[in-house]
């Protein structure tokens, strides 16, 4: 179903006193429309599988809580230290070192006696360049004959200091090769397919190697991988997952200033440390269906995200590290996000830069798993971190709310956000997944009364192309825009629109007119009207009792005089069309004369009242005189 809800703040009735000064408002009044029934059918077509286009994360196991290393490593393949070679799982333990293309022309010139700095004729053969060069080395040699032995010791040590240098380089670009060769023999690789709000919980066997006792330190680089060190969750997530693993009290220590919790392992000890991966930060876009992505880098965490994006392909390291702080074990697990499923979804219209608080009731949720005296626990997180969400705990069997505070932007900008609700105290899953749209307007406010036409000018400025134009109603009965239809609006150009606002009800409302572009179907400016709407002064107040059930309905008759001197033409409106209809929509009179308004009440099958105000209008839609008529139907 698509609703649409309207907040209306009714306001007292208006006297020949009361015009002075605002009325005062009274409790304000929910209505909820249903705008129509959207009927959704979906179908998962797949995806085509490419077998030359298998990435390395398609062949890890997955839907497993139990992570176990590898017991033996299989032999090398030998080949460079190439980054390539070295994120592939079995790179080789015999490397081939190659030079940069800088150290080569570098050496290349050193060779040949020649500074790195020197000028260099562009001559594409290399041995005439030599001859030439050691040519003019000869003259200068012979014109300072004194300096020639300076000269030659002073390019040996350059020599000598840049073929340190390059030695340097590689020995070092291969410690590093080695090293990664080294812990990617230690590294255990995990998938994980995790969707908005929902913990993945796992458990890492590790095993102390070595003789002697030892203090590992566990770090994760990612938040939202975290380990479980509270014996409690670690035993719901268990039970939850039904890990058949053995859980050991108290396992965890933390020290302050520590890169993470600490375990104490005895020589030849092999252990189950639990890990939680749980991400709150998401888009209103949903994730792609398709082949698996694999994201490629030096980090550790080789996919960023944005706070507003979507939760993209990563991969996060667990690193166990001894008492020297050389890594004991490596878990590298790539998370793939999976679509989240929403629940509902709430659109909001507020004011341009203004702060958004809003108050959502909550259904009354029930846990199976506790006792009914017991209440249960809710708790809120929202995807958007600049956005205040939570909730409050109530008495017992009351309705709980989730406030919202969110920061305002500029007209047209729409502001989409999620808000996770959780019913378990661990949060392991939300219950549900709201969907938030806030539409911030630029803001008019209009005061008016009801029945009576006011008119309002908004302001359109063009764009650098021109455009074509349409304004739309939120509610086209009380709120119209001139022009109507479509209009150029040309570059850097100003349109003035005529609004004319002729609201039916009493009370504090909210409408909305939406410009938008035909071609591209966008939108451009969107306004909010904050109406305050008055009752007008009543004239003469009717009693009128209708049958109920007779299927005839009834009629009446109404007298109306002219208080101007002239002829005038005058407009019959009513509050409730569908109870009341006129004889004659528009008559016209002479000036000082009576004219008899007849009235037709429409039937009713069941007892009840209405009041039913009658508006005589001109032809501007002013309003002359107001009627009321109470119906009694009996």
């Amino acid at each position: 179903e698509v609703l649409t809800t309207d907040y209306v703040g009714q306001d007292t009735l208006l006297t020949d006193t009361d015009l002075a000064r605002p009325s005062a408002s009274g409790p304000m009044t929910v209505q909820t429309i249903i705008r129509g029934l959207l009927y959704v059918r979906t179908g998962n077509v797949g995806c085509p599988a490419e077998p030359d286009k298998r990435k390395a994360v398609d062949d890890m196991p997955s839907h497993s809580h139990i992570i176990r290393p590898r017991e033996a490593i299989s032999g090398f393949r030998g080949g460079s230290l190439s980054p390539r070679n070295i994120f592939q799982l079995n790179a080789g333990n015999t490397a081939q070192v190659h030079r940069l293309k800088m150290d080569e022309d570098h050496m290349r010139l050193y060779r040949d006696r020649i500074r790195a700095d020197a000028v260099i004729p562009e001559e594409p053969n290399l041995n005439s360049q030599r001859r030439k060069l050691e040519c003019m080395a000869a003259v200068r040699r012979r014109e300072a004959k004194e300096n020639s032995e300076a000269a030659e010791s002073l390019g040996h040590a350059e020599e000598v200091r840049f073929t340190s240098e390059v030695k340097s380089n590689e020995e070092y670009k291969k410690a590093e090769g080695i090293a990664s060769m080294l812990s990617l023999a230690i590294t255990t690789q995990h998938l994980l397919y995790a969707s908005l709000g929902s913990a993945e919980y796992m458990e890492f066997v590790l095993k102390n190697p070595f003789n002697v006792p030892q203090t590992v330190t566990i770090h994760s680089d990612d938040s939202e991988l975290s380990v479980i060190t509270d014996t409690e969750e670690w035993r719901y997530f268990k039970a939850l997952t039904k890990t058949p693993t053995q859980l050991e009290e108290n396992m965890f220590h933390e020290k302050e200033g520590a890169a993470g919790p600490a375990v104490y392992l005895r020589p030849k000890e092999t252990v189950h440390i639990p890990l939680k991966y749980q991400s709150f930060t998401c888009s209103h876009t949903m994730a792609t269906q398709g082949p698996s992505f694999l994201p490629s880098g030096k980090g550790a965490q080789t996919a960023k995200r944005n706070q507003s994006n979507i939760i993209n392909a990563k991969t996060i390291k667990v690193t166990f590290k001894a008492d020297d702080g050389k890594p004991m074990a490596i878990c590298q697990v790539s998370v793939e996000p999976t679509p989240h499923a929403v629940d509902q979804t709430f659109r909001l219209y507020h004011p341009e830069r203004c702060f958004l608080k809003k108050a959502i009731r909550l259904p009354l949720w029930h846990d199976p798993t506790e006792t009914p005296d017991s209440s249960t626990h809710i708790s809120v997180r929202c995807s958007d971190p600049n956005v205040i969400c939570q909730t409050r705990m109530l008495a017992p069997e009351e309705p709980q709310d989730v406030y919202l505070k969110v920061p305002g932007s500029p007209s047209p900008h729409i502001k989409t956000f999620f808000v996770m609700v959780f019913t378990d105290k661990r949060m392991a899953a939300p219950s549900q997944i709201w969907q938030v749209y806030v539409h911030f307007l630029e803001r008019v406010d209009i005061s008016c009364v009801t029945g009576q036409r006011s008119c309002q000018s908004l302001v359109l400025r063009g764009k650098q192309t021109t455009r074509k134009i349409k304004c739309f109603s939120s509610h086209p009965k009380e709120a119209e825009v001139d022009p109507a239809g479509v209009f150029v609006l040309p570059p850097a150009a100003v349109q003035e629109l005529q609004l004319k606002v002729q609201p039916w009800q009493a009370g504090s409302r909210f409408l909305y007119v939406n410009a938008v572009d035909m071609d591209q179907q966008r939108l451009v400016t969107a306004w909010l009207l904050c109406l305050n709407v008055h009752r007008p002064v009543l004239s003469k107040a009717f009693e009128v009792c209708v049958p109920v059930g007779d299927g005839r309905g009834s009629s009446r008759k109404i007298s109306y005089t002219n208080p101007y001197t002239s002829s005038r033409t005058f407009v019959l409106r009513s509050d409730h069309p569908d109870l009341l209809q006129f004889k004659e929509q528009n008559f016209r009179i002479g000036g000082g004369e009576t004219y008899t308004i007849g009235l037709r009440f429409a039937p009713s099958q069941s007892p009840g009242s209405a009041e039913i105000l009658i508006y005589v209008n001109n032809l501007e839609e002013k309003t002359e005189e107001t009627f009321c008529v109470k119906v009694s139907y009996s």
